[in-house]
């Protein structure tokens, strides 16, 4: 049968010659997935969970949960090496839908895990870091926690949702995603942080050296590095009037004048401040950085 020059049917793309690393981790993933204490672990963990298994392309698609033990090693044998779950638990996680309101969410979900993820470059900052961050919880009454190492460089710390009341301040703890778990690993990174520093040995600085750390002046509230600002009172000596400013500290010198003559105002006085934006607090300590109130430096 000759060839039909004007067939369109599309050509079939030749299939990608798998790499000697895919072949090794599918080979290993499909030894580790197909062990029966294995699948039993993950499908108990991942019940009430959206999990979405991970390939060399790219994701799964969502929403997804497991029904059965075999889901696990069938989604093997298709190419997955890997599987994640989601932190909150949800009435039925196949109903999810992107897009969905907070109160379609709310009335979905029924509860959530609290999960810290630890890395590190060095993993034995890694290991202390996650040591600090249980000493931390231990001293809080927190026992039922959950230590999985991520497989790189660093842990998983999960504290399980059935450790937290039912309700906060009158308000269910399922609905109070993402922020009270946010404020929570804030405090706990806050304290966390207090006890490494007194725990790192003397020479950790050389190990640190190249790393883009950012320093500055910490809110002791959250922890984050505060904005600086110069504070500057003007005032027109011809009108006796003043007004303050606040400006951007690598702002260069101008002239700015007064709103009733028009004449440049003096420069009265000058202070430094710093600001959280995250919890909103103000530090304005006339140049004196050794009484910063709510900031430290770091």
């Amino acid at each position: 049968m000759e060839n039909n020059p004007n067939n369109n049917e599309p050509k079939k793309e030749p299939l990608k010659e798998k790499s000697l690393k895919e072949k090794r981790i599918r080979n290993i993933t499909q030894l580790y997935y197909s062990k029966k204490n294995v699948q039993d672990a993950i499908f108990k963990f991942s019940r009430n969970r959206e999990i979405s298994p991970r390939y060399f392309e790219g994701f799964g698609k969502r929403p997804d949960s497991f029904q059965y033990h075999g889901d696990i090693f069938e989604l093997v044998k298709r190419g997955a090496t890997s599987f994640n779950c989601s932190e909150e638990l949800w009435e039925d996680p196949l109903k999810i839908v992107t897009g969905m309101t907070e109160e379609e969410a709310n009335e979905l979900r029924i509860g959530w895990d609290l999960l810290l993820d630890i890395d590190c470059r060095w993993f034995d900052y890694s290991k202390l870091a996650t040591k600090m961050i249980i000493e931390v919880l231990n001293e809080h009454g927190v026992k039922n926690i959950g230590l999985k190492f991520s497989g790189s460089k660093g842990w998983h710390i999960l504290v399980p949702s059935k450790s937290f009341p039912q309700e906060v301040g009158g308000i269910e703890t399922k609905n109070l995603f993402p922020d009270l778990p946010r404020k929570i690993i804030s405090y706990i990174e806050f304290e966390a942080e207090k006890k490494l520093r007194k725990n790192l040995p003397e020479n950790f600085r050389k190990h640190f050296k190249d790393a883009n750390i950012k320093r500055g002046i910490r809110c002791l509230e959250c922890n984050q590095v505060a904005q600086s600002f110069k504070q500057i009172e003007f005032h027109c000596s011809f009108c006796r009037v003043s007004e303050i400013r606040k400006l951007p500290i690598e702002e260069t010198s101008k002239d700015y004048f007064c709103p009733q003559c028009r004449r440049v105002l003096e420069e009265k006085s000058k202070k430094e401040v710093f600001e959280c934006s995250k919890c909103d607090s103000t530090s304005d300590k006339f140049n004196n950085r050794k009484k910063l109130g709510k900031f430290s430096e770091s």
